[in-house]
């Protein structure tokens, strides 16, 4: 909804060429002063593409140029923040949703919120867009984006490669194939963590992810 904007002049132009003589003696014309920024602005609209001059043809380039971007937290719902038989279950509370019963922990809410100071927090789950509506304010989390998994015939990690574009992440997932944590073991630029479906996540996994998160690499890696 378009918003109304008070300190807005709508200046109205007058026509003759007598009042424009008397307006370009008391305003005599300027030289432009050169910019400070010799790259023309690019103005992003809401949908976040870009529109106006230059445009950058790749969404992406910016992200790969700030070396100052968090890493991406891929979070998965059910057998992570949703466990299956947690010790101490009184740490849970059981919430009703869509018919089924979800555990919800307020340590977790906790946690993730201290780890959103170090990433940038998403969920990688079938709950897609409605871990915002359902879990998200069970947790005290802010809307998160989503990566559409679940549709794959190649599992999850397929859309999470394409959604990080290039940009370090972690993954918590309680199903993360032995081929992905092969291929990950030795890459400074991905994190790959296993959680035990029936605890969910524990302590020691966010321990890990605040002492050493993924860092950008120099030069592009294949897989």
């Amino acid at each position: 909804m378009p918003r109304n904007h008070p300190g807005r002049r709508f200046v109205r132009h007058h026509d003759g060429a007598t009042a424009s003589r008397q307006s370009l003696r008391r305003h005599p014309a300027r030289t432009p002063e050169p910019s400070i920024d010799p790259t023309p602005a690019t103005t992003v609209a809401p949908d976040g593409h870009g529109h106006g001059h230059n445009p950058d043809p790749d969404p992406d380039h910016g992200r790969r140029r700030r070396p100052f971007d968090k890493p991406l937290l891929f979070l998965d719902v059910d057998g992570v923040l949703n466990p299956v038989c947690p010790r101490p279950a009184a740490e849970f509370t059981t919430h009703r949703i869509h018919g089924s019963a979800v555990l919800v922990s307020a340590r977790h809410g906790g946690w993730l919120r201290e780890l959103s100071a170090v990433y940038e927090l998403v969920w990688a789950s079938t709950w897609e867009a409605q871990a915002n509506l359902c879990i998200a304010p069970l947790l005290g989390l802010p809307a998160l984006p989503f990566v559409p998994v679940g549709r794959h015939p190649a599992g999850d990690w397929a859309p999470i490669v394409r959604h990080a574009a290039g940009r370090p992440f972690a993954w918590l997932d309680d199903l993360i194939p032995a081929a992905v944590q092969a291929s990950c073991a030795a890459r400074v630029d991905r994190l790959v963590l296993p959680v035990d479906p029936g605890q969910g996540l524990r302590r020691p996994h966010v321990d890990r992810l605040l002492r050493e998160p993924p860092a950008p690499v120099s030069f592009p890696q294949r897989g």
